[in-house]
Parts: structure tokens; sequence; C-alpha cells
């Protein structure tokens, strides 16, 4: 079965795809929520995974618009409980840390702990909490951490 997410592979949306529908599932890994309905509108997809809401932030409207307009057939819903991390490279520590990268919410969802932990180092925006953790891995620079899942971590190597 081909399903479609908004995000990269080991994003929260691969986690839901793969609680949801199991392990024998091949992604198709969107940029944006549009890209994820249209590949399934297209046949490109069998299903999708899309966020609808945010406990911190509310209903994701886009996705909300998308629905109402394209009205598929819903198969169920997923509750994933998110749990942060702040991902680096093997070795680094806090203190080498200058730069965070991830997706806005995840961002302003850990802005406590950012604020007290890291007020010096810069927030970086990046369209996906996974795509963040893959730069963090390609750029190999120790001040860099993305905020991103396990599975993201677990997928590149990082702590």
């Amino acid at each position: 079965m081909k399903v479609a997410i908004q995000g990269e592979a080991a994003s929260f949306h691969d986690v839901a795809a793969h609680e949801f529908f199991g392990d024998e599932i091949e992604l198709v890994c969107c940029s944006t929520f549009a890209d994820a309905f249209a590949a399934l509108d297209s046949g490109k997809a069998d299903a999708a995974i899309l966020a609808v809401e945010n406990s911190n932030h509310g209903p994701i409207q886009e996705t909300l618009d998308l629905l109402a307009a394209t009205k598929p057939t819903v198969l169920g819903e997923v509750t994933l409980a998110i749990h942060q991390q702040l991902i680096g490279l093997p070795g680094s520590t806090l203190a080498d840390i200058t730069e965070v990268h991830s997706h806005p919410v995840a961002l302003s969802q850990c802005s406590v702990f950012l604020d007290q932990a890291l007020p010096h180092a810069k927030r970086v925006k990046n369209p996906d909490t996974a795509g963040a953790a893959a730069d963090i891995y390609a750029w190999d620079k120790p001040n860099r951490a993305a905020i991103a899942s396990k599975a993201a971590a677990d997928l590149y190597g990082l702590q």
C-alpha cells in the first residue's frame, strides 16, 4: 500500500502512517498537504495520513480546507503523542549548539526548553522536522541541532 504523507521518512506523519497501516507500506513523501491530497487524487497513493489538529496550536486549517474541498473517504483516526527530541551529531553537547533547526510549530512547542537550555541559539525554520534532522546529518557540524522525532535520530545515527 502506498501512503502519502506531508514530510519525509521519520517525520511524525511517517510514524502515524506506520502506526495506522503497519510496517508493510511504501511512503509517498510530499512537500505540502496539498501535494499529499494530489497524490491521493491522482492514484500515486492509495491512502494519506495528514494531521488535522495539534493540541498546542489547534486545528490545522489547511488540512481541514482540503478535506472539505476534496471529500475523500476517511478510513480512521490516529492520535499520536508527539515527543520532540533535540537531535545533534554524536558527541556534540548543549554548549556546542548555536543553531536549532525544525518546523516552526516544533520550535514553538519547545520554546520554553530552548529559552532555558539554549537561549543563545538561533532558531531556524525548516518545512519538516525529519528534514531538519537530515540536514544536521548532511552538514556534519556539531554546532547545529534539530528538533525532530526519535525515529529521525535513529534513521540518521544522531543523538
